[in-house]
């Protein structure tokens, strides 16, 4: 085995399996497509094979004896087969069609509904002698024929028992009334039929599983191929990094210019900051319009002491309000009193300052 495959000891991925369903690499098993055939057939012509015979029989006995016992022409002998060849058509396609239907739904049950036209696509390699040559000597394709040449082991000692076991019932044929031994010889072939498309289901299953196996096999991956799958997926950790630093970045430098506009900060010195902003005509209860912790805690501290922005120390509500709220929403109403409280405080600090400057 070589290094590469020795190192891909991982499953194959979801990802790496729809992949290779798009290119049409998926588990099936023509030996159970033909099971399913044969076992569709066998079975229809135990139901209708008995009423089959009969109108068949029916049919060719009425025409023969109209060509026997009326004049005709060839006009009318070209209708006369052609009426026959009709009934008999009109008899046996429901027959073939049921072994249709049943090819086309073994088909979808192992590959499932799907369309890929990369499995169409002309591969003019497919046609290189050498490659070919090789194909035919290849290991799956003597695995292929040694399964055949099982399956015909299988059924033909299947069949040599059951034939054994019915012997007596064999050799006395030639006593019997025809009819009867019609019957004993359809019976004895059905058993047989019985036995083959059950032996032939089995090893259709066996070989489904074994074509699964070995697919997964095929499309199994190293550990850093798995770790690529992923972070393709998922987008480089670097750049997400980046992105996410760039996004709060901007959040801060927005959260900054609107920090001049807030009515009050409200602090935990050591922590946190909370800006709040209360205008009825925005909205009917008071916003955070920018909140930060430690360094940016500072930051927004420092501004608002910049625009005279009035700062309260409140270590319960500002870590509360922190916690809660998101930037640009209202405060919950069981925040209501205790920002009212500091909003008032603020308000009456304000109306003082007004009074006191008009004296």
């Amino acid at each position: 085995m070589s290094g590469s495959s020795a190192n891909k000891t991982e499953r194959p991925t979801p990802k790496k399996l729809e992949d290779a369903r798009k290119q049409g690499q998926v588990a099936k098993s023509n030996d159970l497509n033909s099971a399913v055939v044969l076992t569709t057939a066998t079975v229809l012509l135990a139901i209708v094979g008995p009423y089959t015979y009969e109108t068949l029989y029916a049919i060719a006995r009425r025409t023969f004896s109209d060509m026997l016992l009326q004049a005709t022409s060839y006009d009318g002998f070209i209708q006369m087969t052609t009426s026959m060849v009709e009934s008999v058509v009109w008899l046996i396609l429901p027959f073939f069609l049921g072994i249709l239907v049943m090819a086309i739904l073994g088909n979808l049950v192992q590959i499932k509904p799907m369309v890929s036209p990369e499995a169409i696509k002309p591969k003019f390699d497919k046609l290189n002698p050498v490659q070919g040559f090789k194909r035919l000597f290849s290991l799956r394709s003597m695995v292929e024929t040694g399964k055949s040449i099982l399956k015909m082991l299988v059924v033909g000692l299947c069949a040599v028992f059951i034939l054994m076991a019915n012997e007596d019932r064999l050799k006395g044929l030639s006593h019997l009334d025809p009819a009867i031994s019609v019957q004993v010889m359809l019976g004895v072939m059905g058993a047989i039929a019985a036995v083959a498309c059950f032996i032939f289901l089995i090893m259709g299953l066996a070989d489904f599983f074994y074509q699964k196996y070995e697919m997964e096999k095929q499309l199994r991956m190293t550990k850093q191929e798995v770790k690529d799958e992923r972070k393709n997926m998922e987008g480089n950790p670097e750049i997400k990094r980046r992105i996410r630093e760039i996004g709060i970045q901007m959040s801060r430098k927005r959260q900054l210019s609107a920090i001049p506009t807030a009515d009050v900060i409200v602090t935990n010195p050591t922590h946190f900051s909370v800006a709040i902003k209360y205008d009825p005509d925005v909205s009917p209860a008071p916003m955070v319009v920018a909140k930060g912790q430690d360094h940016f805690a500072f930051k927004i501290r420092e501004v608002a002491t910049e625009h005279g922005v009035p700062v309260i120390e409140n270590k319960a509500v500002a870590r509360t309000l922190y916690s809660v709220c998101e930037v640009d929403h209202m405060i919950p109403p069981e925040l209501f009193v205790a920002v009212a409280e500091v909003l008032a405080l603020v308000f009456s600090k304000r109306k003082g300052r007004k009074l006191h400057g008009q004296r």
